[in-house]
């Protein structure tokens, strides 16, 4: 292998979206890389350094298991891309180990060079974190439904959580749009950008278990957590089963939004919340500008997305570890 060519990555779905130009931007980046069988390619827990696309070979990705041991979540192969979520950032760790299966040859992008090209607000790194939102949004999906699969299996074995119906408690006067500055969402933002950011939106002050979507709704609206809590939920038998917590920060509504399906999951206040509101319109607007504030709203989208996702999936190794005629509490 001597150099990547645009081409290739052409045919690689996180790159498919790209221009022409970008893509041969993006190609002059990678190097190339080559591990022997029984390598680790990627450590779970690991500071994440960089991506890699599969030229030859086959990497086998897992969750490392109590005790030693492999457990296996995929097999990949050459065109696939793995490590992705390397260039997300925000201090994010390896979620999985990919081991080399036979000799593997792959093609590298480092985190720090996409995110000097970030920080230049290169187009092809500003339409690669969109691509990758886009991505991380598709897999946060998968994961409900199967979390809903799971849950539908046996009912029975699990407890839903009522509705409290909590009033609302009466409080002073609170300056939202002030805090907002102390928010990790907004922590890289410039005063000018917090304020535009501010603006696009429209501040909502709910109750506690105040649904702001059911399943199935149109998803035309995102929500900033500002204050307060909004947990993410599956229908069942009655009440809910409880998915995530969304705190002060982190952006909700996301996924649905970005791939522009109805929403998979219920979201409702856990506490009296004040929110941000951002209808599809105004959100997108901001994704797509190409400047700084775009960038910085690209990458906590991105952040919160994946946050999302490590919390499905522990979700997700709880019902499978406790489904053997144990109840579990939603």
């Amino acid at each position: 292998m001597i150099a990547l060519s645009a081409s290739r990555l052409a045919d690689v779905p996180l790159f498919a979206q790209l221009g022409t130009a970008e893509q041969a931007e993006l190609a002059a980046a990678f190097t190339p890389r080559h591990f022997a069988d029984g390598e680790a390619i990627l450590i779970q827990n690991a500071q994440p350094d960089g991506l890699f696309l599969i030229d030859k070979g086959r990497v086998d990705i897992g969750k490392r298991l109590p005790g030693g041991g492999l457990a296996l979540i995929a097999k990949t192969g050459a065109g696939d891309v793995i490590g992705d979520m390397a260039l997300v950032g925000r201090d994010l760790k390896r979620s999985a180990m990919g081991i080399a299966r036979g000799p593997v040859s792959t093609w590298y992008l480092p985190a720090e060079q996409f995110r000097a090209a970030l920080s230049q607000l290169r187009p092809a790194s500003m339409h690669l974190q969109a691509a990758l939102g886009q991505l991380v949004a598709a897999r946060v999906l998968a994961k409900t439904r199967d979390i809903a699969a799971l849950l539908g299996e046996q009912p029975a074995a699990f407890t839903p959580r009522p509705r409290r119906g909590l009033a609302p408690v009466i409080e002073g006067d609170f300056a939202a749009e002030a805090f907002l500055a102390t928010l990790s969402c907004c922590a890289q933002m410039s005063a000018a950008q917090r304020m535009t950011f501010w603006n696009s939106g429209e501040r909502v002050d709910m109750a506690s278990d105040t649904d702001l979507a059911v399943v199935g709704a149109r998803a035309d609206t995102a929500w900033l957590v500002v204050r307060g809590a909004v947990r993410s939920a599956l229908p069942h038998q009655g009440g809910v089963y409880q998915l995530t917590i969304t705190g002060p920060g982190q952006l909700v509504g996301l996924a649905p939004q970005l791939l522009d399906v109805p929403h998979d999951r219920l979201l409702r206040t856990s506490e009296q919340a004040t929110l941000l509101a951002f209808d599809r319109g105004a959100f997108t607007a901001m994704l797509g500008a190409g400047d700084g504030l775009s960038r910085e709203l690209g990458a906590s989208a991105n952040a919160d997305l994946v946050t999302a996702l490590d919390a499905l999936g522990q979700v997700e190794a709880r019902i499978l570890a406790m489904r053997r005629g144990h109840a579990v509490a939603a």
